[in-house]
């Protein structure tokens, strides 16, 4: 007897974190240099052996063009996933390429598109596997072999993507943003059986955020973030408070803390903060859905930190910031 199993690629709780596995729209655009990021998600250590995924990305602003008020992007991002016994394994590298216009000339709208091509490999072992041949009497005996024939313990494909993205900024300290991507648009093979018909379903992430002054020391940051692979999807909708306790941009420190909610998964707690140009943070998901009965409400960690490299020039007061130039 067989069954056939579905799953969805990896997420981060801390999907602002990780703006190139958003949506490649996001390459390049942010104020700086260059931008270098890091996260570390484990789970599920409280029921199984855990899952555990490495991601990190840089990207940077590779032309400028002021004049014609554009930004072309350029970034790579890789992640290492293993989940399970088998160490089922996923490593991806990417690169991305993203085109900035202004829409205007205050300069305070913008929209981008992004692409995204990249190579990935899937692993497994099957040596950590158990099968029914191997239990005599109820009980598994390591010694005794199996019969099982596998077809192959990893295969390459390759993986395209692209997304748009625009951002609004009315006045200091006020932003709209919403972007749409398209991932896996090649729809890669999958099957370690050579079965041509299993393949990666295409992915299709919307997200939104704005910033709210709810005083002049505190920012509020509502977000939501959808996501359909399949027949499967997922939506998260929480924000961000921003505490700010030094706006001098020579020694700016905020502590933020954040709740957000998965629809029928999880709830998780995020706290963290700025420091000149470092943003960090780290999360806890509390697992609210059918496997609680396991997990006794337990999910996972996750950590994040992100760096933005910039020359120092005086800041001049402007009627209105530009994020990008």
């Amino acid at each position: 007897m067989s069954i056939s199993m579905l799953a969805q690629d990896i997420h981060f709780s801390q999907f602002w974190a990780a703006p190139l596995h958003v949506n490649p729209a996001q390459t390049g655009f942010f104020d700086g240099v260059a931008r270098l990021s890091a996260q570390h998600r484990t789970q599920w250590k409280a029921i199984s052996k855990p899952y555990q995924t490495f991601s990190s990305s840089i990207d940077l602003p590779m032309i400028k063009r002021p004049y014609r008020q554009e930004v072309y992007g350029f970034g790579t991002n890789v992640y290492r996933d293993v989940a399970g016994d088998s160490d089922f394994g996923t490593t991806q590298f990417n690169l991305s390429f993203s085109y900035i216009k202004s829409l205007n000339r205050r300069n305070n709208s913008f929209l981008s598109f992004g692409l995204q091509a990249g190579a990935a490999q899937r692993t497994i072992n099957y040596s950590e596997l158990h099968f029914d041949e191997q239990f005599h009497n109820g009980r598994f005996n390591p010694n005794t072999g199996n019969t099982e024939n596998f077809a192959r313990e990893n295969f390459i494909f390759g993986d395209v993507s692209a997304g748009l993205n625009w951002v609004y900024q009315p006045r200091n300290r006020q932003m709209w943003n919403f972007g749409a991507a398209i991932f896996h648009l090649n729809k890669p093979k999958q099957s370690l059986f050579n079965d041509d018909d299993v393949r990666l379903d295409m992915k299709i992430i919307g997200t939104a955020n704005t910033s709210i002054n709810l005083d002049k020391d505190i920012v509020l940051n509502p977000m939501i973030i959808t996501s359909f692979q399949g027949t499967y999807k997922e939506i998260v909708l929480g924000g961000v408070t921003k505490y700010i306790l030094d706006k001098d941009p020579l020694t700016y420190t905020s502590l933020n803390f954040g709740v957000f909610y998965r629809v029928a998964d999880a709830a998780y707690i995020m706290m963290g903060g700025e420091y000149l140009r470092f943003n960090f943070g780290i999360s806890y998901d509390i697992n609210m859905s059918r496997l609680k009965v396991a997990s006794r409400y337990r999910g996972g960690w996750e950590i994040s930190i992100s760096y933005i490299f910039d020359r120092y020039k005086p800041r001049k007061i402007k009627e209105l910031p530009c994020p990008i130039f």
